[in-house]
């Protein structure tokens, strides 16, 4: 487990470009022998974790979503044709060509519009094998450590991975 003060965290009303540094930051104190960061906690203002941003989040303040899935199925069912739909999906794209521009509006983005609220998680006596379920059955690279209550940290799927990897390499020696 790796415990908060070890983590990137940001306060949830830090922009994402804050987001960033304080990923960078946590980098650096973690040392090149261990798996980069992937995911910065939000605090809010008593330090509680609040949520998470992950490469993935930051991407999609990136990736222009004119048209979402659902909003494609309500104009479908308003009888619009596929064809028309999609026509407007590329019209619409042709406003968002600009990576440079995207990126300093993405820099600016508050990290309480962008993040993933912290679910779920592990008490901090649970059972390795128990919160390897919560990270596979969840799909998770970080399952958040309770004690009492408030989390404490963080176990992240790429340092159970490595303790998995030298068990299993150890085994039938």
């Amino acid at each position: 487990m790796l415990s908060l003060d070890q983590c990137a965290t940001v306060q949830d009303g830090a922009t994402i470009r804050d987001a960033l540094t304080a990923l960078g930051d946590a980098r650096m104190r973690l040392g090149d022998d261990r798996h980069p960061f992937r995911t910065v906690l939000v605090l809010d203002e008593k330090h509680h974790v609040v949520g998470k941003l992950t490469y993935r989040t930051i991407l999609r303040r990136i990736e222009p979503s004119f048209l979402k899935c659902g909003e494609c199925v309500a104009l479908s069912g308003a009888g619009l044709a596929p064809e028309v739909i999609v026509s407007l999906n590329t019209w619409l794209s042709g406003f968002a060509n600009d990576l440079s521009l995207m990126c300093t509006e993405a820099a600016k983005t508050k990290v309480r519009d962008a993040m993933i609220p912290i679910s779920g998680g592990v008490d901090e006596d649970t059972k390795l094998t128990a919160a390897i379920h919560e990270l596979v059955a969840g799909d998770l690279q970080i399952v958040p450590v309770s004690k009492s209550g408030e989390v404490v940290g963080v176990l992240r799927a790429s340092d159970v991975f490595e303790e998995i990897a030298n068990l299993i390499c150890l085994s039938g020696k």
